[in-house]
């Protein structure tokens, strides 16, 4: 069934959100603070581009947050859906912040679902959704089906916990990439090299249940009992990580960041990753 959505926020995710959302079929409205970036996200979604919350989210059945990550300017943000229009189910594509944060300060919070989109958003085919404190299962169930229609491939958590189930993973691999490099073990070139020629092939076809099934659970407790008492157990960011973003060396952003990074690396990536899916997809039994 089609919906009328509007899309806040029309940087890189909500760009990509609005074009898989109206590829879907649906009537799709951007609003962005940049007139011309909700223009350009528009553009390239066939969607119509709006000057002001309220506007955009007239009448919408769904509101799809994709604001920057700033908890008081997402609840400044939905406090004006919520003045706004009285229905809609509002999702908000944050990575990192709880849903019981956002909820704490809508009049309703049972409006409120998590879609967690992935970079490029009409691209990698993830969304986790995330019910918050007060959502009714429905809701979930509702915005898994409209993403499933839309070919996305939804996992709907059963509570919030931070980080979701992806960047949870990411993060248990950064900290041990980064702590193998403190311990002087390897580079962080030739960690990258370990990862894009061994683990990632896999992974790209089964996931870490699936890998220890086929390669033995017998092998992998055995593994477990002996590795797991050594990995890396920091429990902030590493020196490593946080002295290069405090002194600017941001990576793909500012040319630098462990690696020496071109301005077309983002662009690149994405190519790359666009092409990878699709031999992936192709594989699908």
């Amino acid at each position: 069934m089609s919906e009328m959505v509007a899309v806040l926020g029309a940087g890189v995710m909500g760009a990509g959100i609005a074009r898989v959302l109206a590829r879907a079929g649906h009537e799709v409205r951007v609003f962005d603070v940049d007139p011309a970036a909700a223009a350009r996200a528009a553009d390239s979604a066939g969607a119509s581009a709006h000057g002001s919350v309220a506007s955009a989210v007239e009448g919408a059945t769904l509101v799809l947050e994709a604001a920057p990550e700033r908890l008081e300017l997402k609840r400044a943000l939905l406090a004006e859906v919520e003045a706004a229009n009285a229905d809609a189910v509002i999702a908000s594509n944050t990575s990192s912040i709880g849903a019981d944060a956002l909820a704490a300060g809508m009049r309703d919070p049972s409006r409120l679902v998590i879609a967690h989109f992935f970079n490029p958003a009409d691209t990698v085919p993830l969304v986790e959704v995330v019910p918050g404190p007060a959502t009714p299962p429905e809701t979930v169930e509702r915005m898994v089906a409209l993403l499933t229609a839309a070919g996305k491939t939804t996992v709907p958590l059963a509570h919030q916990v931070e980080g979701f189930i992806a960047n949870r993973l990411q993060a248990a691999l950064y900290r041990e990439a980064m702590h193998l490099v403190e311990r002087g073990v390897a580079s962080p070139e030739q960690v990258d090299r370990v990862v894009t020629a061994g683990l990632g092939p896999r992974w790209a076809l089964a996931g870490p249940f699936e890998i220890m099934d086929l390669g033995g659970l017998d092998v992998w407790t055995s593994v477990a009992d002996g590795i797991l008492p050594t990995l890396g157990d920091a429990s902030a960011a590493p020196a490593m990580l946080r002295d290069r973003a405090e002194r600017g060396d941001l990576g793909a952003k500012t040319g630098r960041g462990f690696l020496e990074r071109e301005a077309d690396a983002p662009a690149r990536f994405a190519a790359r990753l666009a092409a990878l899916i699709a031999a992936r997809d192709a594989l699908e039994p």
